[in-house]
């Protein structure tokens, strides 16, 4: 009789300990999911840009962003554009974080010239970025690696975004040109490419609003 009631249980305790495996089965998984989830919010906190700077054009409207991050030995630069004029467009960062659109000698001059810590000719200055490129719905979406600059002269330098109503020629002007007489770039399109006026500025800032 005792042993016909063991071999009744045995049927049972085999359920359980099957049950029993599979709630482990499942708390290891969602373990690991956890762990996971954890890992990739903290590689999205990682990639976040460290620096920023909002656009803003000469009637105080915001025509886009600009994002700076840490990219190996590089920064990546990162930008959304809108209610540009279509084509190309001198993008730089300039000496001063100052962007006044209603300034005595024209828009945003204040800011200053390009940034340029190590006093080289256009197109070697740190701030001579590659050129914007807006659709013709005025648009633009951005993206470069560079190597010119370091996060710390972003935030340390107290910087701005320009971007110029013309194509920066970046001084590549051939010696076949003649300006005033003489063959090849002049003095001012060496300092800026001949980009034009000054359409829009942002005032480079850390991630956490601070410079």
């Amino acid at each position: 009789m005792i042993k016909c009631w063991i071999k009744s249980l045995l049927p049972v305790f085999a359920v359980l300990l099957l049950i029993g495996c599979g709630a482990g089965e499942n708390s290891n998984d969602e373990k690991s999911k956890a762990e996971t989830t954890e890992q990739d919010v903290g590689s999205a906190e990682q990639k976040e840009p460290e620096a920023k700077a909002e656009v803003k054009d000469v009637n105080n409207k915001t025509v886009g962003t600009v994002h700076f991050s840490e990219h190996d030995d590089h920064i990546l630069i990162e930008a959304s554009m809108k209610g540009l004029e279509p084509g190309h467009h001198g993008f730089h960062i300039h000496e001063k974080g100052v962007c006044e659109p209603d300034a005595a000698e024209g828009p945003f001059t204040t800011a200053g010239g390009h940034f340029n810590p190590d006093n080289k000719m256009h197109s070697g200055h740190a701030g001579d970025m590659p050129s914007l490129y807006v659709n013709e719905d005025g648009t633009a979406e951005y993206s470069a690696v560079f190597d010119r600059l370091t996060m710390d002269q972003l935030m340390e330098n107290e910087l701005a975004v320009m971007i110029h109503e013309k194509p920066d020629n970046f001084g590549n002007i051939p010696d076949r040109y003649q300006v005033e007489g003489q063959p090849g770039p002049d003095e001012e399109t060496m300092k800026t490419g001949d980009a034009g006026k000054r359409q829009a500025c942002g005032v480079i800032i850390s991630k956490g609003g601070e410079r």
